[in-house]
């Protein structure tokens, strides 16, 4: 992949330039800062800071832009059998992170009344979340398992399941993720649409550019698609019911993955990979983590 770490540094000020967050309050894990690699073990303790004694009013962001992949999932609660997951730095050696493993940690516990906004730029990475709504042309799909929280979580992923993501290039010709490019790109030209606005702007700009993925949103509520997208409205919990409902084993169906990713995995050359997260509590505070896109480790 190449890009990486130009998606998180494009992450960064699309926060602070355009949206006012403070840079004192952003961390980053990308692999050319010696002190703050992605790794595994790096990673997952992003995770937990970003959601520490988070009270309702906080807004959180996390985005990620690298290598993603796919594992059985033992439980058959995927609707194609298949885990995502993503690929820290040292995954040949401590793993991969799964999406259950993230959503444990980032969505299953959060209160309502606090908003996390999430942006998935890696291949497979639909459901990356593992959130109850996905959103189609017909209106909410709820999945078949769904897992219902309290707080409200929106996923913007840069394809489906079983698709992959692309390179793109920036304003400044810069590589970069096609998602994340597209998603700083129309919000800095509009900052508050509609989220109808938004995902139609997405996938207009990715085809306008050449890549046939189609930007998902899911998310842990429902709700009116005229909406104005912005980080900090959090909308109010509209679930009945909180935990797993379980309505149908699925076996696994795993996809051939793509060559360079196949070739990844089996060997245990360099992963690419970066991280944004933040947190805004009560006004402004936030993260970034990321991984870089080297291939010589």
């Amino acid at each position: 992949l190449r890009g990486c770490i130009n998606d998180v540094h494009n992450m960064n000020r699309l926060l602070t330039e355009t949206y006012g967050w403070r840079r004192d309050c952003i961390r980053t894990l990308t692999d050319d800062d010696r002190r703050n690699m992605p790794t595994k073990q790096n990673i997952m303790e992003a995770l937990h800071w970003l959601v520490d004694g988070v009270q309702p009013g906080d807004v959180l962001f996390l985005h990620y832009s690298g290598h993603g992949a796919q594992q059985e999932d033992p439980h058959g609660i995927e609707e194609d059998g298949m885990n995502e997951t993503i690929l820290p730095i040292d995954f040949k050696r401590a793993g991969m992170i799964t999406d259950d493993e993230m959503g444990d940690i980032v969505v299953k516990n959060l209160p309502e009344g606090v908003r996390l906004t999430a942006v998935m730029d890696c291949c497979h990475s639909g459901t990356g979340l593992d959130l109850p709504y996905t959103w189609t042309n017909r209106g909410w799909k709820e999945e078949t398992n769904p897992f219902h929280s309290r707080g409200d979580v929106q996923m913007f992923s840069g394809c489906e399941d079983d698709d992959t993501s692309s390179d793109a290039a920036t304003a400044y010709g810069a590589a970069g993720g096609a998602m994340t490019t597209a998603f700083c790109d129309m919000l800095r030209s509009n900052p508050c649409p509609t989220y109808s606005q938004l995902i139609h702007e997405l996938n207009k700009l990715m085809r306008r550019r050449g890549f046939s993925q189609h930007a998902q949103l899911t998310s842990s509520q429902s709700f009116d698609f005229q909406r104005p997208f912005l980080l900090d409205d959090i909308i109010p919990n509209g679930n009945p019911t909180y935990g797993r409902t379980m309505r149908r084993k699925f076996p696994p169906q795993p996809r051939k993955l793509d060559p360079k990713l196949s070739q990844l995995l089996g060997i245990g050359v360099a992963v690419a990979g970066g991280m944004v997260a933040g947190q805004i509590l009560g006004d402004v505070v936030g993260g970034l983590f990321g991984g870089g896109d080297r291939d010589d480790w």
